[in-house]
């Protein structure tokens, strides 16, 4: 598979050409100091024409105050968070694949969001590890994450840093989702859709999975999918036109011409 190495267990995508000109990240993280702050894109992405342009989002943010932050500064600083997490482009292939499908069907948006925020954020990434090593059901521990965290990256974050990240992180998974609690968090099953398949599958193809290898990507594997449920999605999707889905026997053929003016810039 085309720029990816595994991890403790988790595969991880690698820092390559291809993938950042369609709108991965792979250096800082917006986590150290923010979640995936689902709340503000929802309004942002809403509020705004389905086709706005990065000045419009920063208007609406900074001018309009839509999201309703009490100073200049915070307004600035949301925007910046947002852009770093989402892109908020629509020059950026992934950025404008994702409000496309968050579009179709808001009430995916909670997995659209965390999927380009895994996407956009390494420190995201690296939390996986620690959230899929527990079944579901069971209590995740709160140093789990942080630990993750060090072991990819050893050494570069401060206890503190660590630990306001870490938080952030479990927030986003929350939001997305797979966590629930206050105090003590529980794994859950979350409940993915075409949408939110789709999108994952054009990221899984993205990232040099093709047939059958798709349904078992690490992005099917963020909506808590088995192969099996995840090309039972995709045919879903396939209905839906939000994808091509063709097979002839044990040969599986996917693929995603509905995106392809967002995929001029991608190499």
């Amino acid at each position: 598979m085309m720029g990816l190495i595994t991890s403790n267990g988790i595969t991880l995508p690698e820092k390559d050409e291809k993938l950042e000109s369609f709108g991965f990240k792979f250096s800082g993280g917006a986590h150290i100091s923010k979640t995936m702050m689902l709340n503000e894109i929802t309004k942002l992405l809403t509020a705004n024409p389905y086709n706005a342009t990065i000045e419009e989002y920063q208007s609406s943010i900074i001018k309009d105050n839509i999201l309703s932050k009490a100073t200049q500064s915070n307004r600035q600083k949301t925007f910046s968070m947002l852009r770093s997490l989402y892109g908020l482009d629509g020059r950026i292939p992934i950025f404008s694949i994702y409000r496309e499908l968050a579009l179709f069907d808001l009430q995916s948006l909670p997995l659209l969001s965390l999927l380009i925020s895994w996407a956009r954020d390494p420190l995201l990434r690296a939390s996986s590890v620690a959230i899929f090593q527990v079944n579901i059901g069971e209590e995740i521990r709160k140093e789990s994450i942080q630990e993750a965290i060090q072991n990819i990256y050893p050494d570069k974050y401060s206890v503190n840093s660590l630990g306001t990240t870490s938080r952030n992180i479990s927030s986003t998974w929350t939001q997305a989702g797979h966590l629930a609690g206050k105090l003590f968090k529980t794994r859950m099953q979350v409940n993915a859709k075409p949408a939110s398949v789709t999108f994952a599958l054009l990221l899984g193809d993205i990232c040099g999975y093709h047939g059958e290898n798709l349904f078992s990507s690490p992005f099917c594997k963020l909506l808590d999918l088995n192969p099996i449920y995840a090309q039972s999605l995709a045919t879903q999707a396939h209905r839906e036109n939000l994808l091509t889905l063709k097979t002839i026997g044990t040969i599986v053929e996917v693929t995603f011409n509905q995106y392809k003016q967002y995929m001029g810039g991608v190499k």
